[in-house]
């Protein structure tokens, strides 16, 4: 009950230190997806061929904005709480944690205002919108372990941070938000697969755009891929996590 107490205090504070004297909070979470869709309705929309081309783009970029705000806000988040780890007794695995669990939030609070939104976009309401739970879930497991990973490197390697704020961009254009996949030449699609965060856009737009439930070979992907990610990123983080105090 201490860890859940620390744990939701700190993610509390990374809440109200992220929009600390702004004047519209947490919508701003919303603004940079916004500004992503319109220049991708701009450049994409009609060469795409893509049916209902916001709803596509926009069920992608939800995910990806997710993915990109815990990595980057949580890449540092041991360095930059170095006062706290070496003044307290806190397990420092929390505070990439309370990083992803205070994103979690706005991504809730943004998969809300989609489903809304996307009302006039065409989106069709049924059971299988609740299956954007579980595909959630997997996500926030997949990105914890790729968070640790990062984290935990950063502290030894501030390089880390740097070469991710680069590999970035790339791996969001390797991701097919904006464009379909009937586009990547044959012998190229290998590629784009192998991206990981690939699959789970796929799973997620399969229920919002396509309105289909998933099959199974994509949802055990998915779950492989969010455990290996998991695994790793904890073994890790915990082999490393003595020597921090001594690097910070």
């Amino acid at each position: 009950m201490q860890n859940i107490t620390r744990i939701y205090a700190l993610s509390k504070r990374n809440v109200i230190l992220r929009y600390k004297n702004s004047l519209v909070g947490f919508l701003w979470g919303f603004f940079k997806p916004l500004l992503y869709l319109l220049i991708l309705i701009i450049v994409f929309s009609r060469m795409s061929g893509i049916d209902n081309f916001v709803l596509y783009a926009t069920s992608g970029l939800i995910f990806w904005f997710y993915f990109a705000n815990v990595t980057n806000q949580s890449i540092a988040s041991i360095i930059a709480s170095a006062g706290i780890i070496k003044s307290l007794n806190v397990p420092v695995a929390f505070f990439p944690l309370s990083e992803i669990l205070s994103e979690l939030f706005n991504f809730m609070l943004t998969i809300f205002v989609f489903l809304v939104a996307m009302n006039w976009f065409g989106i069709v309401y049924s059971p299988k919108l609740f299956l954007i739970l579980p595909v959630a879930l997997l996500f926030s497991f997949f990105t914890l372990g790729i968070t640790l990973v990062l984290c935990a490197l950063n502290v030894f390697f501030r390089d880390v941070g740097i070469l991710w704020t680069t590999v970035q961009p790339a791996l969001f254009y390797l991701t097919p938000i904006a464009y379909p996949e009937n586009l990547i030449p044959t012998h190229y699609a290998f590629v784009v697969k192998f991206n990981p965060v690939y699959h789970f856009i796929k799973l997620a737009r399969t229920i919002l755009h396509d309105n289909a439930y998933p099959s199974s070979a994509l949802w055990l992907h998915c779950i492989i891929i969010a455990t290996l990610s998991f695994a790793v990123g904890y073994f890790v983080f915990n082999k490393l996590k003595n020597q921090f105090i001594s690097s910070i």
